[in-house]
């Protein structure tokens, strides 16, 4: 499918029925979900009575939704993360060998991946100090030696790739690429360069990227909107048909389910 053709005024009307059904689908796991959920944190609280449980929350108040509780060797998030890391590795590959998530926060989706026998190594990345301490309290105590947390940017990565033994079969992207684009208030090391971007992490996976970003400026927080505005010649490129049209170069992209109200990309690696 041409992603290119799913955005703006160019959107097919089989496109748009499409992403209809997929919205649909995501509000149909999410309640089935629900329930199965319930039983998970049944039995993880059940197991929990006899042990010490380790809250990965900190920084207090930031990203609630992303902490998590170990209880041994169990781990349970929130509904909404376990949920999401459902719908994401539904689009793992088959055999996922190793995984690299830049903007990990805590490390869940890395934790999950670690997990498995099949995973080789798998590598968190945040420009967070305190998720990557958070994230490296929890890789002590459940004593996961193949997940790697490092603080670092894209082009850290890029100029030490043996250090953090790049590249990764599978890349996760989960609602940190505008901020790469545009800078946050914990990184204002940013990248206006879609081809740069792009072209970068292309060649941090040997297989696929998974991306949930938004895509445009007025799908974009307050903050980044304000420099769009200090930017227009940033901003004129930074539409979702532009990326589309970039991403070409590089991947085969493909719209496969929804997180939330917003796209879930597989970005199969040409």
């Amino acid at each position: 499918m041409n992603e290119q053709s799913l955005s703006g005024n160019r959107m097919s009307l089989a496109a748009r029925a499409r992403r209809e059904r997929l919205k649909f689908r995501w509000y149909g796991v999410l309640a089935v979900e629900w329930f199965g959920y319930l039983r998970r944190r049944r039995a993880f609280r059940a197991a929990a009575r006899s042990t010490t449980v380790h809250h990965i929350n900190k920084p207090i108040g930031h990203r609630t939704r992303h902490t998590f509780q170990i209880a041994d060797d169990k781990v349970l998030s929130t509904h909404q993360m376990e949920l999401r890391w459902k719908i994401v590795a539904s689009l793992y590959p088959k055999k996922l060998a190793s995984l690299l998530d830049i903007g990990c926060c805590r490390g869940w989706f890395i934790f999950k991946a670690a997990m498995l026998p099949e995973c080789e190594a798998a590598l968190g990345v945040d420009v967070v100090p305190e998720f990557i301490d958070a994230a490296n309290e929890a890789k002590r105590v459940l004593k996961l030696d193949k997940a790697q947390f490092e603080y670092a940017v894209l082009s850290d990565l890029e100029r030490n790739r043996h250090k953090y033994r790049l590249p990764y079969q599978t890349l996760l992207l989960i609602n940190t690429y505008h901020y790469m684009y545009w800078g946050s208030e914990y990184c204002p090391t940013h990248w206006p360069d879609h081809d740069y971007l792009l072209r970068t992490l292309a060649s941090m996976c040997t297989d696929r990227m998974l991306l949930m970003s938004p895509l445009e400026i007025n799908e974009c927080p307050s903050d980044i909107a304000a420099r769009a505005r200090e930017h227009p010649d940033w901003a004129q490129q930074y539409t979702s048909l532009k990326f589309f049209d970039i991403a070409s170069r590089y991947f085969d992209v493909s719209l496969e389910r929804y997180l939330g109200v917003r796209p879930l990309y597989l970005m199969k690696k040409r």
